[in-house]
């Protein structure tokens, strides 16, 4: 074999590798898309059900039961109180 070819075939194995490569990071790319996607929609469905916000997946209520603050005091009453008692 000459020397010209075997240079030809290591340079079209390395463009394998990276056509390779590249295709994978795209499947991945647009499978990330597509789950996002997913849940974008299930969410407008669940909204345009009138589903409560309670029964609706993958979101925070946020009435968890380790939260020390009341219903009814806001964000911004609750991020107040902590910056003012240190632990």
């Amino acid at each position: 074999m000459k020397e010209d070819d075997v240079d030809h075939e290591k340079r079209h194995v390395s463009a394998e590798k990276q056509m390779s490569v590249k295709d994978i990071e795209k499947k991945k790319e647009k499978k990330k898309i597509l789950e996002r996607q997913a849940l974008e929609k299930r969410r407008a469905k669940s909204r345009h059900e009138g589903e409560s916000e309670e029964d609706s997946p993958n979101e925070d209520d946020g009435n968890d039961v380790d939260d020390d603050s009341g219903d009814s005091e806001g964000m911004a009453a609750c991020l107040d109180r902590i910056l003012e008692d240190p632990p």
